[in-house]
């Protein structure tokens, strides 16, 4: 793959001249890419700067070659993936053969249901962003400026400047409209092992936080450092320790994530609990979601009626469910389900015959997904307890080698999982190691690895001074919360009414997991580009509206909270009717 072509900055990314309308993209990963794909093929001509912080354009945070090995797999098959032009397959099907064992593909390339390792993915990427800048690609012309760390952002009503840093120097363009694409905001498992190898070393006990496929690649990543995978002759895998370590994975709940199972590339639509079905459920008040999930037991039980009478699913409402759902894994050993349940997948998959209810929750996650950012907040805490443990739970199933792996390293005595509740504590001990305290028991680490997933983040770590105030005090003149993070509209624009927030369109997943929990995969990552673009063809000037109540929440800010104390973003910040 030859490197993209990074400009270097001047004072401003094109000349100021043209008349096309001009957009900054913020971060070069793949939804940026999604982004630039829809600009190209839906979008007007315009002028399209990336400004990405990083040195490996295109590949994005989780699916860098810098901190990904070809052991560390993703949880997409290429079916699944939204092409770029190409699709996944056809792409690794094209590279030669010494790419294709480079990334980890060779022998699978063809198969639209395989798995391939997360690099593999950030270099289809990477190389998809080049096209995309090719002069022939579309009516844009892209530019991309790496090491590019954007310092703040300005919405106003004729347009938003965008102020970088890049190699020292401190740069600054207007633009038309800004996308906000600047992805995941914690470094990802493979960067923080990285830094933790050295520590890890002979005989070391290793605490990973999670269970998910995040702490599963911790466990493969110590893995290779300390010994060797074989495959033998009927298939089965095992693991060889070469240096002695132990890995525990430390989980709420105790459960490791199921294995991927057999759906069909077309899905047959839902009965009952349609999308439009859950729209005439919600009447903005507690109580929502219990109408929601009538909905969802209906399509359950007549999907799988089985499984239905296995949980009693006619008593259970949706607080309960959740609860009946586990409680078989729950109730057992993690690996004895794991075992079994790989067996379940893997016959699945042979016969080409998906798991019913399975098959009907992966389906009406989905549909859930257009009410959640509509629920009460009584109805969304109730939800994040129960069900969308269950949603997530289903549709973060993981490739079979990954399962196959924890077997391995559990039969070789070096992997446990321990369930600590919500209470447990870590503390750092005296010696360096680490302390976590459980109702039941206090154990000792070495280390301790975070492999949870992506938090949600509120709106005070929005990392655009200028741009968090001016929202921040929007919400304060509307009596609306900010710690939760941002709710854009259609479009995922941050308010189409407000002439200058109107310009700016965020894409970053982080902000926006409050209220759209299922907004993390690439396939949201498409779609949400493909949304904004649209909006960005269709976006008129909206009819200017009084701020004076902004003004006033700015001026508010601007006295009491010390971050903006002496600063002068009132001004620049003010949205003017």
């Amino acid at each position: 793959m030859q490197p993209l072509p990074c400009a270097p900055s001047s004072s401003g990314p094109f000349p100021a001249s043209s008349s096309l309308p001009s957009i900054a993209i913020v971060g070069a990963g793949p939804t940026a890419v999604y982004a630039l794909d829809a600009l190209q093929r839906q979008g007007p001509a315009c002028r399209v700067t990336l400004l990405e912080a990083g040195g490996q354009p295109g590949q994005g945070i989780p699916f860098n070659a810098r901190n990904n090995g070809a052991h560390l797999l993703a949880n997409i098959a290429g079916f699944e993936l939204p092409p770029v032009g190409e699709t996944l397959n056809a792409w690794a099907m094209r590279q030669s053969p010494r790419r294709q064992a480079a990334l980890g593909v060779a022998g699978m390339a063809h198969d639209p249901r395989a798995f391939f390792p997360r690099m593999a993915l950030g270099a289809y990427y990477a190389d998809q962003l080049g096209r995309l800048m090719a002069p022939e690609a579309g009516p844009c012309t892209a530019e991309l400026h790496c090491h590019a760390e954007v310092q703040d952002i300005v919405a106003r009503p004729d347009g938003a400047r965008v102020i970088w840093t890049q190699r020292g120097q401190r740069h600054a363009a207007d633009f038309d409209a800004v996308i906000v694409a600047s992805g995941y905001g914690k470094p990802d498992v493979g960067a923080r092992l990285a830094g933790a190898s050295a520590r890890i070393a002979r005989g070391r006990r290793v605490a990973v936080i999670g269970s998910s496929l995040s702490a599963i690649d911790a466990a493969v990543e110590l893995a290779v450092r300390h010994g060797q995978f074989h495959e033998a002759g009927d298939g089965t895998l095992r693991y060889v320790v070469e240096q002695p370590f132990a890995v525990t994975f430390l989980s709420r709940h105790g459960l490791l994530p199921e294995a991927d199972f057999w759906v069909p590339e077309q899905a047959p639509a839902l009965r009952h609990c349609t999308p439009a079905a859950l729209a005439a459920t919600v009447r903005g008040h507690d109580g929502d979601l219990d109408r929601a999930f009538a909905l969802f037991a209906r399509e359950l039980a007549e999907a799988d009626p089985d499984y239905a009478r296995t949980i009693d699913l006619p008593t259970c409402d949706a607080d309960s469910f959740a609860t009946r759902h586990f409680a078989a894994r729950m109730g057992s050993d993690p690996f004895v389900h794991a075992r079994a349940n790989l067996a379940q997948a893997r016959d699945s998959h042979a016969r080409a015959q998906t798991i019913a209810w399975r098959h009907a929750i992966l389906r009406m996650h989905e549909a859930f997904a257009t009410i959640v950012p509509d629920l009460s907040d009584a109805d969304l805490a109730r939800f994040s307890r129960g069900l969308k443990r269950v949603f997530v739970d289903n549709y973060a199933a993981v490739p079979h080698l990954s399962v196959a792996r924890l077997l391995a390293l559990h039969e070789a005595g070096v992997l446990t999982v321990q369930r600590i509740g919500r209470d447990a504590s870590m503390a750092r001990a005296a010696d360096g190691g680490w302390t976590i305290g459980t109702p039941d028991a206090v154990e000792r680490f070495d280390e301790v690895i975070d492999a949870r997933g992506q938090a949600p983040l509120g709106l005070e770590d929005f990392p655009f001074p200028t741009l968090r105030l001016h929202i921040c005090a929007q919400a304060l003149a509307e009596d609306r919360h900010w710690h939760e993070g941002l709710a854009p509209a259609q479009g995922h624009v941050l308010d189409p009414e407000d002439p200058a927030l109107s310009r700016v369109h965020v894409l970053s997943l982080p902000f926006l997991l409050h209220r759209h929990p299922f907004i993390q995969g690439l396939t949201e990552s498409a779609a949400m580009a493909r949304a904004c673009v649209a909006a960005l063809g269709r976006r008129a000037e909206a009819k200017p509206r009084s701020r004076d109540d902004i003004h006033a929440a700015l001026a508010w800010l601007d006295r009491t909270d010390p971050i903006y104390q002496g600063t002068d973003v009132l001004m620049v910040a003010r949205p003017t009717a």
